[in-house]
């Protein structure tokens, strides 16, 4: 081989090793720009996120708070004042997630509230009713686990929360 053609091999392989090189640092960097990103949108949304799951849970302990010792009951009136009490606050912190998104978070955030209407329907019902009562007069109310379905939605709003804010930094 002539000393040209060496020389032509030797810029070429030089080229190509310089080529990949500025692929592989491009690459990085695209991977550490993605990450930057998610970062400083994980911060607010994990902000938004955690003030759902408090206005839930604050109001979740309200309606466990009504149970009564002696009958293991709450009074449907009682959970229908305590559930509206808390709708402004829950309907807020509702509005905020599905400003924040991604959709699936909105999604699981807006079926918690939903679980919380409908246990206020259940209440409304129960009251316009009349309801039942005791033997001894005092009137049957909700009984078991009232905020189960609750419960679950926000366990569901929880793992999809979580989803959303899990970074390739997490591994």
């Amino acid at each position: 081989m002539d000393a040209g053609t060496s020389a032509v091999l030797a810029g070429g392989i030089a080229g190509a090793v310089s080529l990949g090189g500025t692929w592989i640092t491009f690459q990085q960097a695209k991977r550490q720009t993605k990450s930057e990103a998610q970062l400083q949108l994980r911060e607010p949304r994990k902000r938004t996120y955690s003030d759902f799951l408090l206005a839930c849970r604050e109001a979740l302990n309200a309606l466990a708070d009504l149970r009564e010792e002696e009958t293991q009951e709450a009074n449907a009136g009682r959970i229908e004042h305590t559930v509206d009490q808390h709708q402004p606050m829950l309907q807020r912190a509702l509005a905020a997630v599905s400003l924040e998104g991604p959709e699936m978070v909105s999604e699981a955030a807006n079926k918690t509230v939903k679980a919380f209407g409908e246990l206020h329907r259940q209440a409304f019902v129960w009251n316009a009713s009349g309801g039942d009562t005791h033997d001894d007069g005092r009137p049957v109310g909700f009984s078991n686990d009232y905020t189960q379905d609750i419960r679950i939605a926000l366990d569901h709003y929880l793992k999809e929360a979580r989803k959303s804010l899990a970074t390739s930094a997490d591994g």
